[in-house]
């Protein structure tokens, strides 16, 4: 017995394999087989038709031809009957391993071990069920060098030949070149398909013209994008598209580019202009024997431009936090309107979300994927508004910008525009936006020509409009247009069954934010926070929990002796009241309040604890602890 082998049955009896076992120790069955084969499914198929001819070699000799995966577990297996039978009375089946810790010293076990074609015969091998057998394994590799698999030849001990490891040897090679044949194959396909692809489902439009100017080539995007079919764009002259087509050639001709244009394209059904790229075409004799156009609807650039600068919507309706009837209210009746292309007006006072649920109004809508765009028309200066919000041209007055500039109409195309403070525009500007809502369409200051536009406006003030209206200091026309969709917030005293979970939210998000332990409040002066009117709304809210996780809660726990904090809440809306009236009180501990909060929650969620988890600002489990502490049913 050789080194190899004496190594092996040495392994073998390590692994505690007795020399009287009759089966593999690890046998895969039902899905877990399955699943293997399904995995092996490329090795199966690439290795069934060698298989075939290896047998047609063997066959009527006595041997079974076994195919394994790369830790040997048995694949598939052919050969003759009465070996097969005997083969498998032994549970060398599908699914069985044949490593040698799972059966010992054999040829399959081996191969693998040693990554070479080995070959063994009788008391080679350990167990004594396997002495009536010679077998002849080659290790499959693939193009990296790993063993995916094996091919032995398995029959009587008396069949032994070294031609028959020659046979297996011969057969892996077949299955290795043509497991790289099917990648080389598949790569080549795929990648004529990526390529394809590539060229046809651009975002952008592709036209090649020759030098005559004629369009030889153009990309399933063009198409699309200028509403044209393919065979119509082809062969046509390009001038009948571009009004600037000498001047482009006169520079592509003199081999240079032309980089990020805005121009115009005609004849199309797709009105607006386009961002235009042109590039000479230049072969290996250096002369520009063509021109690639690639082109760009501005609505989408200015998609691009929005998602990197900020412009857009990051609140849903679910990140509004409120149980109250008030603000479900409101919740429900902008989730109907959201996708509205009329104008709608909200209303409320400062602090209470208005553009919150702009943002979460645009995002339940069709024009989720475009630009939301919010401008604050009180804090631009009167003198710069017509410019932010039309854009200008080049050249339109001192110091613009070369190329001009869009506006904020312009970078919301297709998507929302949201006019915050709408109350402080001014009246001149009221006629201006009155006419871009009316008309649907823009003129840059300096400029002639209207920009046709799509672009669904949100506005919203804290102010009382009809008071302004009154006082001649808002057009009516401006806000019937407006407020064909009025939707008025709530102010936070009104819904102060809300204050516990905002308070709740703020702590957890604050603290995190701030990489801060959540601070604890006592009883009392949580039954102050929730008294107090809040003039400032949620935001003056969460300013205050901010500042009081930065003290680590300390402005809290100084609260209740600081004359200070007194004076500055004292009126109609004192957070704190008397000391007389606030020993009448009967307070609540803070388990109580929790308690409340959490079957409140559960009522009003219809007993939906994952929508009622993330109102409260905590995980299911830690909800469902909650309930089982409080003994809460649901």
């Amino acid at each position: 017995m050789n080194e190899i082998i004496e190594k092996s049955h040495s392994r073998s009896a390590n692994y505690g394999i007795e020399q009287d076992l009759l089966f593999p120790k690890k046998i895969l069955r039902d899905d877990d087989l399955n699943r293997l084969l399904l995995e092996n499914e490329s090795l199966i198929n690439t290795a069934t038709p060698i298989i075939q001819n290896l047998y047609k070699i063997v066959k009527g000799s006595g041997f079974v031809i076994i195919l394994t995966d790369g830790n040997g577990c048995i694949l598939d297996l052919l050969g003759d009957s009465e070996t097969v039978r005997d083969a498998k009375a032994l549970n060398m089946i599908k699914g069985a391993y044949m490593a040698e810790d799972s059966v010992g010293t054999n040829a399959m076990g081996l191969a693998i071990q040693e990554d070479r074609p080995i070959q063994i015969t009788a008391q080679e091998h350990f167990i004594n069920a396997y002495h009536r057998w010679t077998c002849s394994s080659a290790p499959i590799h693939n193009s990296q060098g790993d063993i995916i698999g094996l091919i032995n030849l398995t029959g009587k001990y008396n069949l032994v030949h070294p031609h028959t490891l020659g046979l297996v040897v011969a057969a892996v090679k077949s299955i290795e070149q043509d497991l790289k044949n099917t990648i080389l194959n598949r790569e080549l396909h795929e990648t004529s398909r990526h390529l394809d692809a590539i060229i046809n489902n651009l975002s952008f439009a592709v036209f090649t013209v020759d030098t005559e100017g004629y369009i030889s080539r153009v990309n399933n995007t063009s198409c699309n994008l200028f509403g044209i079919e393919r065979d119509t764009l082809r062969g046509k002259h390009i001038s009948d598209y571009l009004d600037k087509w000498n001047d482009i050639w006169k520079v592509i001709s003199c081999s240079n580019r032309i980089l990020d244009e805005e121009i115009a394209i005609k004849n199309i059904p797709l009105k607006g202009t386009f961002m235009m790229n042109a590039m000479p075409i230049i072969l290996d004799d250096f002369n520009v024997h063509g021109v690639v156009l690639t082109f760009r609807d501005m609505k989408r650039v200015y998609k691009i431009v929005n998602k990197y600068t900020g412009m857009n919507a990051h609140y849903v309706f679910d990140d509004i936090i409120g149980t109250s009837e008030s603000i479900r209210r409101v919740i429900d009746f902008a989730r109907n309107v959201a996708n509205s292309p009329s104008t709608i007006l909200i209303t409320g006072e400062s602090g209470t979300g208005k553009e919150v649920f702009a943002q979460a109004m645009h995002n339940e809508s069709s024009r989720r994927d475009s630009s939301f765009v919010a401008v604050n028309c009180g804090a631009i200066p009167e003198s710069l508004i017509e410019s932010e919000l039309f854009g200008y041209e080049d050249g339109a007055f001192t110091g613009a910008k070369k190329g001009g500039r869009p506006g904020k109409f312009e970078l919301a195309n297709g998507g929302t525009l949201f006019l915050d403070e709408i109350g402080e525009m001014p009246m001149d500007m009221q006629v201006k936006l009155l006419r871009a809502i009316q008309e649907g369409e823009i003129c840059r200051v300096g400029g002639s020509k209207t920009i046709p536009l799509d672009v669904r406006i949100i506005a919203a003030t804290n102010k009382d409009l009809k008071e302004l209206i009154d006082s001649n200091n808002f057009r009516l026309d401006l806000y019937y247009r407006l407020s064909v969709i009025p939707l008025k917030i709530p102010p936070l005293r009104e819904r102060k069954e809300d204050i516990p979970l905002l308070i709740k939210f703020f702590m957890n998000s604050k603290a995190i934010k701030l990489n801060k332990e959540v601070p604890s409040i006592d009883s009392e002066t949580y039954q102050m926070l929730l008294r107090y009117e809040w003039p400032g709304n949620i935001r003056e809210l969460e300013n205050f929990i901010e500042k009081t996780v930065n003290l680590n809660g300390q402005i809290l726990l100084d609260v209740q002796n600081e004359q200070e904090f007194r004076k500055k809440y004292s009126g109609e809306s004192s957070l704190l009241t008397n000391q007389e009236n606030l020993k009448e009180t009967k307070l609540k501990s803070l388990a109580d309040i929790e308690c409340e909060a959490v079957c409140r929650t559960i009522e009003l969620c219809n007993g939906n604890i994952s929508k009622a988890s993330k109102i409260l600002g905590i995980s299911r489990n830690t909800l469902y602890l909650k309930c089982k502490q409080y003994s809460i049913q649901i």
